[in-house]
């Protein structure tokens, strides 16, 4: 092996290795994503439950007269003044003083009086009845419940045009009391009514929350009075799930890494090695530049049945073969050169029965005549031909043999000496091309056919009779331009004996051209399949409008080639085309 190749490359084992190693990571990264997604949503939901839980707990522990009637008292204008003293001065005594000249819910106005004029009720009899004892417990309530369960804020809240005001808040102490909520488009929906809040993940000053609400019920008008609410924050549910992700990884990456180790060590034993020793005994059997005999065969102790033994016992196949079949490619590459020099020699041959040098009638000038043939393969089935029958007459011939190659080649002689030999018999092109087809028919061992266009021209008048045996349209040109002449077309030659064919005429006035070709002209096809078409060679024609056979012969060519672009052709292309020019 290549010293300079082996360096770089890399090998198989590296491949398999990668492939491996990525592989591994890659279920690995699926199933931790998975697992997080799995424990991320569990512990959310276990909170997200919990809150409205909480929630439910907390408006069940305050009485509901309690809530509403500390709703009614802070909800007046006199609490307001006192709030705006207080929050003013950041003392929340003035509040603590004025709930405590409140009333309770458990007495009425005119009692609490009494109790604050009577000396015989000391202060704390008084405060044990007054709205602060009020406040004070429903805060104890609340905060018993964030001490026994994992919630963060718990408070008490009422409703007001379509804003949350405090009613008790731990947290906040007594100048939270009246104090209004932030405005949360999370809970547009529910500022204007008591009612259960599922829990709602948003984000505002105090942090990022999740918020239960449950309405406090009051049990004289069976209405709710008062909403209780909760708040877990997210930064526990948000460590709890990295925890979880943490503990994950470091699992993963333990387990990813024996995983990968071994796979690494059982790919090495079950396909790298056996392979490197195949390579090994495989790159000796091919270095060897003296020949090879059955000695050379590789022999390596592998006896894994998998498909390395199958590609061991298909290289010692192979292997065995290529030796016994050493010595008959020496055979058959001197069978190679004698089939190419056969085939030279049949171009040679071809080439020599077409007229390639022109002008072919220098000594007549009532004619322009000029003709070409460019084979697909070394030898085509096209053929082109004139020759004068006599002095006043003119045969032309175009003519495509079906097949390709040497066997083409051979038909395509035949039949043109066969048409020569009929036509110097005499007769109209119909009864040529007839008597052509019945002999050959009749003699032929060959299943092929010819389209056969076939004309006599009149030199004297410019009359050309022609008989068309399933061949392209020629061409005419006239004062109007080039123009195809839909000629009525007979069975191709040698198709079936007896077949019968017509005559029609072409009358040429000095000037005018003849222009007819083989299918190769428009079957010429470029590197994506698309025909060059009969259409795009008349406007070549007309674009160009060539005034004399060569350069109808070229400017056709032309189009054609910057059309295929150089893509391989598989059709011969044959052009003949004559000017009649009259007795000059």
């Amino acid at each position: 092996m290549n010293e300079e190749k082996a360096k770089h490359r890399f090998s198989l084992a590296a491949k398999l290795n990668l492939v491996t190693i990525i592989m591994i990571l890659a279920v690995s990264a699926g199933l931790l994503f998975i697992s997080y997604f799995i424990q991320a949503k569990r512990v959310s939901d276990h909170y997200y439950e919990h809150s409205q839980e909480v929630a439910v707990n907390a408006a069940g522990l305050i009485e509901g007269r309690m809530a509403r009637h500390m709703k009614e008292c802070v909800d007046t204008e006199e609490f307001a003044r006192v709030r705006e003293k207080a929050v003013s001065s950041g003392d929340e005594s003035l509040i603590i003083d004025w709930m405590k000249q409140k009333p309770g819910y458990l007495v009425n106005e005119s009692v609490f009086r009494v109790m604050l004029e009577d000396p015989s009720y000391d202060e704390s009899k008084r405060i044990l009845y007054s709205l602060y004892a009020d406040y004070d417990n429903m805060c104890d309530y609340l905060s018993l419940i964030m001490n026994d369960s994992e919630i963060t804020y718990a408070y008490l809240q009422y409703i007001k045009d379509g804003v949350f005001y405090t009613l008790a808040d731990p947290d906040l102490g007594p100048l939270g009391v009246g104090k209004p909520d932030e405005d949360n488009p999370e809970f547009a929906a529910y500022m204007d009514h008591y009612m259960s809040i599922p829990p709602t993940v948003y984000n505002c000053s105090y942090g990022w929350l999740c918020t239960s609400y449950e309405p406090v019920i009051d049990p004289v008008s069976g209405l709710p009075c008062a909403t209780a609410g909760v708040d877990i924050g997210m930064d526990k549910i948000t460590h709890e799930r990295h925890e979880f992700l943490v503990n994950s990884i470091v699992l993963v990456m333990l387990l990813t890494a024996v995983a990968i180790l071994v796979n690494l060590y059982l790919i090495r034993r079950i396909a790298v090695k056996p392979l490197r020793l195949l390579t090994d005994a495989t790159c000796g059997f091919a270095e060897g530049d003296q020949g090879y005999s059955l000695e050379d065969v590789i022999e390596v102790d592998i006896h894994s049945n998998d498909e390395i033994s199958d590609l061991y016992h298909e290289i010692r196949s192979m292997q065995t073969r290529m030796v016994r079949y050493t010595d008959e490619m020496s055979v058959l590459t001197s069978e190679k050169a004698r089939v190419s020099t056969e085939l030279q020699l049949a171009a040679r041959i071809q080439h020599g029965m077409l007229q390639t040098t022109f002008p072919v009638f220098p000594d007549r000038d009532e004619f322009e005549l000029y003709a070409s043939m460019d084979p697909a393969r070394e030898v085509g089935g096209d053929f082109y031909d004139f020759y004068l029958l006599d002095e006043d007459h003119l045969a032309l011939t175009i003519a495509d043999v079906s097949g390709k190659g040497i066997p083409g080649a051979l038909y395509m002689m035949s039949s043109m000496i066969l048409l020569r030999t009929v036509a110097r018999k005499g007769g109209t092109p119909a009864e040529i091309l007839q008597e052509v087809n019945n002999q050959l028919t009749r003699n032929s061992k060959v299943e092929a056919f010819v389209t056969v266009w076939f004309a006599i021209l009149d030199i004297r008048t410019g009359v050309v009779t022609c008989a068309n045996a399933g061949h392209e349209y020629p061409v005419y040109s006239g004062p109007d331009g080039y123009a195809l002449l839909e000629d009525k077309h007979g069975l191709v030659i040698g198709g079936m004996e007896g077949t019968r064919y017509t005559d029609y005429e072409i009358r040429l006035t000095p000037g005018d051209i003849l222009f007819v070709y083989t299918d190769g002209v428009p079957e010429a096809s470029n590197s994506t399949q698309e025909f060059y078409s009969t259409d795009r060679m008349m406007k070549a024609l007309n674009t160009a409008r060539p005034d004399a056979p060569q350069k109808v012969l070229e400017t056709v060519r032309k189009s054609v080639d910057e059309f295929t672009m150089g893509a391989e052709q598989f059709d011969d292309l044959t052009m003949l085309c004559i000017k009649y020019k009259g007795n000059v």
